[in-house]
């Protein structure tokens, strides 16, 4: 007689695992290993009973009687949740024993709705909605041969096909490749978007003080900080004509160029880099101006208070782009927490409602991104602004690092030789047409600190006398205070997901710092490390001017170097640890012990528990998953409502500002200047 005469799910019990897959790729299947560990803990008796082995691997405390019974109501390799909050029997073994016996990983199956399929649908998909709403300079460009097949005769019907899956795979590797850098350098984009609102309601609470007599600002002056609210997203070029000396201006924005044309010690390298980009726009206020010195408004012009509108009006409503996803993303998140609870004990759910709340950085981001006055697109500014049409010189913008780097790649042979061959074939494009570029979401708060600070440079050099310089470089500049809700603001949309999602990984028997919590733990550390090597570049750039793209000092080497150092890690848990997630290499025998006992698998108390459903994963379960996905479902809830509110605040500031400048007069603006290209 054998155990599996007496117990049948140990009937004609093998020691190789029932899946053909190899281990190492994920041919594991740890309810056989809990199905070897509790045979292996049992004997038969000279009597026909059972009885414990030598040695067992069933949790002290329990004797063969109370195991026989649990036996016949909860097995407990594979068990479910049956309203009994008594669980299933523990069975443990030491790492020793799971690593000899068991090596490799469970890849994740497909009819288990919480390991892969759950989290994928639920939190990811949602996520790929919201990252549309990130404002991005570039997308994966499509050919447009895969547009010019018409079905219409046997040729092209048996090529609309696949041209059609081909857009389908392009369009959809570039929103995953676009969601993958939003959730791996939230951090940075959060920290420049949270501080770009700052200073949007900086400039109009500056203009429309909630408390207080409003300042006596010239017209010119109240146009401009208006336009850099709305536009402040878009990219300004290299150098103005007026700092090279002539009035035509520079052709290339090679550093060696810009060095041979401008020297360091007769630029005035107190100003950022500013160009013609500042003069179209500015054209808006010039014709205000022009019309109203005239004493009459030109019949068909369209006034500056209602193109000023229009800009703002170009920004999608908030409750269409982000608001109504994340109601629904929430009332998502609010089934899958209350449905917990009849898989309560169960390891995958746990993880998985886990995996929900790190995801949340992404809802935060589309919040926080769609709360800002400028429009992500340009091309109601390329409509409402003259661009001087094709007598215009191209602009010349600040060359990037990578472009740097692919110039000087050109000068050797080898690399110059393939590069060149290459050349033309662009598969990246720009995300708007027109001749307005915008900046990355990381950039995008120094780009309206810049647009703010030229309006204030203008002003200065007009010699107007309504406010003094300085008072008003004080007003239009994030103090202190400011600057530490900015990063409060930031710290708290980044690292409230992650330590929520580590609260429900960490305390998830065997409780401790594991795979899956050391996943948040070090994506939360690269996203405030990436936030402080962005905060030490901005402090640079701000500091070198129009030489930052031409200097290279050591400090801005260590930042450039950090932040590649640090990125690794963040994509690393990013991508990496949602890959592992999914698929499910953390379901390992490494993955299944504290990380404390890493260093010592040896000791005894390095145990891994094999059986499911039991009463510590039952009590787990109950204090943590309802607190924490409520906590967090309201704690997003609140964040988009306090986001929409304080928009829908500005905006109204914003329209009551722009409709005042009828009434301006225009005795104290500056000498109205036509536009020169």
């Amino acid at each position: 007689m054998s155990v599996g005469d007496l117990i049948p799910q140990l009937e004609g019990l093998s020691y190789h695992p029932p899946s053909s897959r190899p281990l190492g790729l994920g041919g594991q299947n740890f309810t056989h290993c809990c199905l070897m560990a509790l045979n292996d803990s049992l004997t038969i008796r000279s009597d026909g009973n059972l009885s414990y082995a030598a040695t067992s691997f069933v949790a002290p405390g329990i004797s063969i009687g109370e195991l026989e019974t649990a036996i016949q109501h909860e097995f407990p390799c594979g068990a479910t949740f049956n309203n009994d909050l008594s669980g299933a029997p523990v069975v443990q073994v030491p790492y020793r024993w799971c690593e000899r016996r068991c090596p490799g990983w469970e890849i994740s199956h497909s009819n288990v709705m919480q390991q892969w399929i759950g989290p994928l649908v639920q939190f990811i998909v949602p996520s790929l909605a919201f990252c549309t709403n990130v404002p991005r300079t570039h997308k994966l460009a499509i050919p447009e041969i895969v547009f010019k097949a018409h079905p219409r005769t046997l040729v092209g019907l048996l090529t609309y096909w696949i041209r059609l899956l081909g857009a389908i795979v392009l369009v959809t590797l570039d929103t995953v490749v676009w969601l993958a850098i939003c959730f791996a350098f939230a951090g940075p984009m959060l920290l420049s978007a949270v501080y770009e609102y700052a200073l949007d309601r900086k400039v109009l609470e500056f203009m429309a003080p909630p408390n207080g007599k409003p300042p006596n600002l010239p017209m010119r002056l109240r146009a401009q900080l208006l336009l850099a609210v709305v536009v402040g997203n878009i990219r300004m070029a290299t150098l103005e004509r007026e700092e090279l000396g002539g009035p035509s201006r520079h052709d290339s924005a090679i550093s060696s160029d810009l060095e041979a044309k401008v020297s360091f010690r007769s630029r005035r390298t107190s100003r950022l880099v500013h160009n013609s980009v500042w003069k179209k726009v500015m054209v808006l206020v010039d014709e205000h101006e022009a019309s109203r010195a005239a004493g009459r408004q030109v019949i068909g012009a369209v006034s500056l208070p209602t193109k000023l509108k229009a800009l703002l009006n170009s920004q999608a409503s908030f409750g269409s782009t982000v608001g109504a996803p994340v109601l629904f993303f929430l009332g998502g998140f609010i089934y899958t927490v209350l449905d917990s609870d009849n898989n309560l004990g169960d390891n995958d759910t746990a993880h998985a409602l886990a995996f929900g709340l790190w995801w949340m950085v992404i809802p935060y981001l589309a919040i926080i991104s769609c709360a800002m006055l400028a429009a992500n697109s340009p091309s109601t500014l390329d409509g409402i602004v003259y661009d001087g049409s094709v007598t215009v010189p191209t602009d010349d913008y600040e060359v990037s690092f990578w472009k740097q780097q692919l110039r000087k790649a050109k000068t050797y042979k080898g690399i110059g030789f393939v590069i060149r061959k290459i050349a033309g074939y662009n598969p990246v494009e720009t995300a708007f047409e027109g001749r307005f570029r915008t900046v990355k979401l990381w950039k995008r708060g120094l780009n309206k600190r810049e647009w703010v600070r030229e309006a204030i440079r203008e002003y200065v050099t007009s010699g107007d006398k309504s406010i003094s310089p300085d008072q008003l470089r004080n007003s239009l500049t994030l103090n202190r205070k400011d600057c530490s809700y900015v990063l409060v603001g930031a710290l708290f949309a980044v690292l409230a997901p992650c330590v929520l999602a580590f609260l429900i990984s960490y305390n998830t028997p065997q409780a401790g710092l594991s795979c899956r919590s050391l996943t948040y733990l070090v994506y939360a550390i690269s996203q405030v490390c990436e936030m402080a090597l962005w905060t030490c570049a901005a402090r640079l750039r701000i500091r070198y001017g129009t030489r930052w793209s031409e200097t290279n000092p050591i400090v801005k080497r260590v930042c450039w170097w950090g932040q590649v150092f640090v990125g690794f890690f963040s994509i690393f848990a990013a991508v990496g640890g949602t890959s592992m997630q999914l698929l499910g290499v953390y379901r390992s025998c490494a993955c299944k012990v504290p990380a404390t006992f890493w260093p010592y698998l040896s000791d005894p108390n390095a145990y891994i528990v094999l059986s499911d459903n039991t009463a510590a994963d039952i009590e787990a379960a109950q204090r943590w998953w309802t607190v924490v996905g409520s906590t967090a479902v309201g704690v997003v809830g609140f964040v988009c409502a306090l986001a929409w509110w304080h928009q829908r605040r500005l905006r109204k500031v914003f329209r009551e500002e722009a409709d005042k400048l009828d009434g301006d007069d225009v005795t104290n603006a500056l000498p109205i200047q036509g536009p020169t290209w």
